[in-house]
């Protein structure tokens, strides 16, 4: 049996194991006073005998227990006790007293001892069921509860298990401290516990986790007031502070998992809900299972990129008044060597929220730049536009690295058009229009990619250095039929040519689309209806094939 476990059941028994020790210490005295006796008395070693039940009295009992068996003990080879039975000789008050004293102080100490160990294994046992920063219980103590449920037939198909995270905590440290962290989650939790949360624990830094077993239907108000509830400030200084809480959880259904599995079930969730910055959401096993699969494939990513596996694929822009082939958007694709051709879809947005990012987008433009050398020595004399995300241009030395690719590659930047998609611009967008700036003075061209899709660059507009807006496909596929797709559009060409900033639709798939933004203005035109994304041998043989003229414009 383990340690852990021995002390466990002298725990649990203790009360019953004291019970039974009382007569058993006090016949143990007995019985060694008795030897004592009948062996000639206290000058001979017998005596020491009468060290079992105090160390005893003191291990089971504590200090007092230690004292008082000590005392007892002395007592009964006190005053009565002759020194030689034989002579009966009896002892000095001094000698006796002496000894006492001794058995008390050895009964003290080793009940002191033992209270000791014992308070320092109740810690113990405390701080591996709580954290110690809060108070709350922690993760293990959450597995426990669980287990518990299941040993007493309580838990249901309804029983719940939620997660509760802070989601802004680098503002909050940033802002206020470290400490701020500990208070929010002391107030999250208290606030669960005041509004019908029973069993609350602190499972991780910024995270608190909550059972519901109430049955069904209170266990789904409590979830539909979980948002309301976790809107308020919390308090730290006499300051108000808003706190982001999300929270993901999970319904034990059969009940056949693990604790593990079923908290990593609603911390997958979780993760989910602040993928989506949405406030709360159920575990799915489907949208989990894409989420693995998509970390997974990051995982494959960088070698992807070191042995040939990614490349680019080019999609033309067409001049919608001339018909000319004005430029080529650079695209990346990865034809993996066992699951094929992943979609874009399946990788780029979550390498755009990872550090993955700066290595992709170099690539992608190193690529794009000697490609556009290459078709320079065909005759094929067309910029190349490459997408670029926030996140690089917060990147320290990302737009110094860029520039300088134009002196390594000898190549002016008027043949490089940098897209940036809008709804990335609120990062930070002080230091976004710096950077960006930085760029056009370097003669990049700059695009803002799905326009009209968030609202807070058109009061940036006139700050950012563009030169192009793309509008989005969204409201591009739903022309000419949609009457608010046609206003957004038609506003949005009237914006940009006031401003002295060119158009391009993307995701044109019809001709009735193309005729469309032909009449209404719109600069150029991109999308599957002029040509999908095409390798560059391909894209070579359509270009020259039409003498860099659009057919269908001719």
């Amino acid at each position: 049996m383990e340690t852990s476990k021995v002390f466990d059941w002298v725990e649990r028994h203790k009360k019953i194991i004291q019970r039974s020790l009382i007569p058993t210490l006090l016949v143990m005295v007995a019985l060694v006073s008795i030897l004592v006796y009948m062996t000639g008395g206290v000058k001979y070693v017998y005596s020491q005998l009468m060290y079992i039940p105090i160390l005893l009295a003191g291990t089971f009992f504590g200090l007092k227990g230690g004292l008082l068996m000590g005392l007892i003990a002395g007592l009964a080879l006190g005053p009565h006790m002759p020194i030689n039975v034989v002579t009966n000789e009896m002892q000095p008050a001094e000698n006796w007293l002496y000894r006492a004293g001794f058995f008390v102080l050895i009964g003290g100490g080793s009940g002191y001892i033992s209270s000791s160990v014992a308070r320092y294994l109740s810690h113990f046992k405390w701080l591996s069921q709580h954290n110690p920063s809060t108070g709350l219980p922690n993760r293990n103590a959450l597995f426990e509860a669980i287990k518990d449920l299941k040993e007493r037939n309580e838990m249901t198909s309804a029983t719940t298990l939620a997660i509760i995270a802070i989601d802004n905590t680098l503002e909050l440290k940033s802002a206020f401290g470290f400490n701020v962290i500990e208070h929010a989650t002391k107030q999250v939790a208290r606030r669960l516990a005041l509004n019908g949360g029973d069993d609350i624990f602190h499972t991780d830094s910024a995270e608190v986790a909550i059972i519901l077993n109430k049955g069904e239907e209170e266990n789904t108000k409590f979830l539909n007031n979980l948002g309301v509830l976790l809107q308020e400030a919390v308090i730290y200084n006499q300051i108000s502070v808003h706190v982001e809480t999300r929270a993901g959880y999970v319904c034990f259904g059969d009940g056949k998992q693990s604790p593990e599995v079923y908290l990593h079930q609603a911390e997958a969730a979780l993760a989910l809900v602040q993928e989506l910055a949405q406030d709360i959401k159920a575990y799915n096993p489907e949208v989990v299972s894409r989420t693995e699969r998509s970390i997974s494939i990051l995982g494959q990513l960088q070698k992807g990129l070191e042995t040939g596996q990614v490349g680019l694929h080019y999609q033309p822009k067409i001049d919608l008044v001339t018909g000319q082939i004005c430029s080529v958007e650079a695209l990346l694709r990865w034809k993996h060597p066992e699951k094929g051709m992943i979609a874009p879809g399946s990788f780029i947005p979550r390498a755009e929220q990872s550090t993955l990012i700066q290595g992709i987008t170099e690539f992608a433009l190193e690529e794009a730049i000697n490609q556009h050398l290459k078709w320079k020595n065909q005759g094929i004399l067309i910029p190349v536009a490459v997408n670029i995300s926030t996140r690089n241009l917060l990147y320290p030395k990302f737009t110094d690295r860029v520039i300088a690719m134009l002196e390594k590659f000898a190549i002016d930047g008027q043949w490089i058009e940098l897209e940036l998609t809008e709804g990335s611009l609120v990062m930070d967008m002080e230091e976004t229009i710096e950077q960006l700036t930085k760029l056009a003075n370097a003669n990049f061209s700059i695009s803002i990619d799905d326009f009209g899709t968030g609202y807070s660059s058109l009061q940036y507009l006139h700050r950012l250095p563009a030169s192009l807006i793309k509008i989005d496909q969204t409201f591009i596929k739903r022309l000419p039929d949609d009457k608010g797709a046609a206003y957004i559009v038609d506003a949005a060409v009237t914006l940009a040519k006031k401003m002295g900033i060119k158009t391009i639709a993307e995701g044109v798939e019809t001709a009735a689309v193309f005729e469309y933004l032909q009449n209404t203005g719109c600069d150029m035109a991109q999308g599957h209806y002029i040509s999908p994304a095409i390798p560059q041998e391909q894209f070579t043989r359509w270009y020259l094939s039409r003498n860099g003229i659009y057919a269908s414009m001719a």
